[in-house]
């Protein structure tokens, strides 16, 4: 169900390369709480568009061509304290350099590796002005853990996963196992819950990948 305007997240994005911030933020429209106020590729753009548009949460790259993300941000809140600030860092944080962002005010600082589900909990989570200090975790060992609980999975759970990801319609799968389509959504409800997953475009990618794997 969709949140009352006046309650919907107001994000402002500031990311310097438009393809990727294009497909991120077409990832992150898709989640009707969300409300796009404000976009821009540059710090002096955002610090000059902030005001007019008052948005609840600013996504900002730690890197921009014009300035770093930590100055934006310290200017950002200097005028607008309740602002909730997230960093995108393209490499992993040490624990100094966590320090020096949140004694500056930043509310959460997230990988580039981390996953988009991560994200969007990550700036839920700080729209009431909470700290979130994030999952770490390697991209690497995330592969691992989904791929453990695939393996985990019933042989008749992985047989409906692979014909979801290949877009075969429910009604097609009942069909393809003799059951009924009541079974087939009970099976995706499992394999999305025991995956981590929330909708399909990420099994998709997961599976092909796995496919990638086993061939390899």
């Amino acid at each position: 169900m969709t949140l009352p305007r006046q309650r919907r997240l107001r994000l402002f994005a500031t990311v310097g390369h438009r393809l990727f911030r294009d497909s991120l933020l077409f990832q992150l429209l898709h989640h009707d709480d969300i409300e796009l106020v404000g976009e821009c590729e540059s710090g002096v753009e955002t610090l000059q568009r902030l005001p007019g548009v008052r948005p609840g949460v600013l996504l900002i790259e730690e890197n921009l061509s014009d300035n770093d993300g930590l100055t934006i941000a310290e200017n950002a809140l200097s005028l607008s304290p309740s602002l909730s600030v997230l960093l995108l860092s393209d490499t992993p944080v040490n624990s100094t350099r966590m320090a020096i962002y949140l004694e500056a005010g930043i509310k959460a600082v997230i990988s580039k590796q981390q996953s988009v589900q991560e994200l969007i909990k990550t700036l839920f989570y700080i729209r009431s002005g909470q700290v979130y200090l994030g999952n770490w975790q390697s991209t690497r060992d995330q592969a691992q853990t989904s791929l453990s609980a695939y393996q985990a999975l019933s042989g008749r759970e992985r047989e409906v996963a692979r014909l979801m990801a290949r877009r075969v319609p429910v009604r097609d799968i009942a069909e393809e196992l003799g059951v009924s389509c009541k079974t087939v959504h009970s099976y995706k409800d499992r394999i999305f819950v025991k995956l981590g997953f929330e909708r399909l475009p990420e099994l998709i990618l997961f599976m092909q990948r796995h496919h990638q794997r086993t061939l390899s």
